[in-house]
């Protein structure tokens, strides 16, 4: 099976930035998440916030939504305490409202998510 799917990220301080692009595949989410996975916990800190920028085509099969709550309560149980997810479109919105759980919020603009991250305390 070929991957689908990639990400990028830089930590920003106790900031995790990532940027999703392109449709995933089960085989490619897998392997994003464990490049993510890694530099957490290379980065061995304990409380943690997230951002996520979804490109237009981001999107995933229903085995992919099983392997994103998986990695949602990983995040949180390794410190993760404020997610917040930049969507491209109104169907992302709408897969995320359904399999998304914590302090996760999700918005239309960077901007408006860096400042709702930077409200958010332990």
């Amino acid at each position: 099976m070929i991957i689908h799917g990639d990400v990028s990220f830089i930590w920003n301080g106790d900031l995790i930035e990532i940027t999703s692009t392109g449709p995933f595949n089960e085989l490619g989410l897998s392997h994003s998440i464990s490049k993510v996975k890694n530099s957490i916990l290379d980065k061995n800190i304990k409380s943690w916030r997230r951002m996520e920028i979804w490109d237009d085509e981001t999107l995933g099969s229903p085995e992919c939504i099983v392997l994103s709550k998986e990695k949602a309560k990983w995040f949180i149980d390794h410190g993760c305490y404020a997610s917040a997810i930049v969507v491209s479109n109104n169907l992302q919105k709408a897969l995320l409202d359904k399999a998304a759980s914590g302090n996760v919020h999700f918005f239309d603009d960077v901007a408006t998510a860096r400042k709702w991250l930077d409200e958010q305390s332990l």
